[in-house]
């Protein structure tokens, strides 16, 4: 499951409103869906690839033709906050409120409901999966407990990920307000996500990559994504599936899940 994270100048907003001000880590963050989007779009058009595009609303109200683009070429579009809140900063109600607010702008713009929900900065609150499923989602794709699919008991999929498989610690990095660390080499990064997924192959996980465009947009990165996807297609065993089709999947097939609880 690839995905990208279009978080774009809410990457900073969510830290403060006054960072608007801030016009070099404004203009970094920009880039994601001005210019790497429609070049990652490109990638997987030439390489028949599907993905899930994760978006905060903000987004979707600012690059309406950036997100049309992405729903036209195919691709799944899920919720992802507003301003990329971090929900462990609101309480239930603040949580809802945003919640129907990014609904309702996915529907108006884009004229979609999405059946997926990312938490932003993979955060959950414990009542989150069952507010999402209130809501109709399918899925969730925002723990770390797992390297396969699983269902929560109220019946949500969730499809875990995990920090290695980020761009966020390999490339990210602001001087200030300071983020991230050392972008790190291209090839450095293609091994590390390389040996992960031959390894999760002989296990039989579900390889889920998640990717921010105003990272993974950059020339180099791209042709790094381009190596690593044309690898994974070449084992000729591989399925590349969005979190619908993972979801689906994993409900229509009870022999190969199994349930947790989270704790309240």
């Amino acid at each position: 499951m690839i995905c990208f994270d279009v978080d774009g100048e809410t990457t900073a907003l969510s830290e403060g409103a006054e960072l608007a001000a801030r016009m070099t880590t404004i203009s970094q963050t920009r880039y994601g869906p001005v210019v790497g989007v429609p070049r990652l779009l490109g990638l997987l058009k030439h390489l028949s690839i599907p993905a899930t595009f994760f978006i905060p609303t903000y987004i979707v109200e600012n690059y309406p033709q950036t997100c049309r683009a992405i729903r036209d070429a195919g691709h799944e579009i899920g919720a992802h906050g507003h301003l990329h809140e971090k929900l462990i900063t609101l309480d239930p109600a603040q949580e809802r409120a945003v919640l129907e607010k990014s609904l309702k702008i996915m529907d108006t713009v884009l004229g979609l409901r999405p059946a997926g929900y990312r938490a932003p900065w993979f955060e959950l609150n414990p009542g989150t999966i069952d507010l999402i499923a209130e809501y109709g989602f399918n899925y969730s794709a925002s723990l770390m407990d797992d390297d396969a699919p699983y269902r929560h008991t109220n019946g949500v999929v969730e499809i875990p990920g995990q920090w290695l498989l980020e761009d966020w610690e390999q490339f990210a990095f602001n001087a200030e307000p300071a983020w991230g660390s050392i972008p790190q080499d291209v090839d450095k990064v293609y091994t590390l996500w390389w040996r992960e997924f031959e390894a999760m192959r002989d296990y039989g996980c579900c390889f889920t990559l998640t990717l921010h465009p105003w990272l993974s947009g950059r020339p180099s990165r791209v042709q790094l994504l381009e190596r690593l996807f044309t690898a994974m297609l070449g084992t000729g065993d591989v399925w590349f599936a969005t979190g619908s089709e993972v979801a689906g999947y994993v409900i229509e097939h009870p022999e190969a899940r199994h349930e947790i609880t989270l704790e309240k």
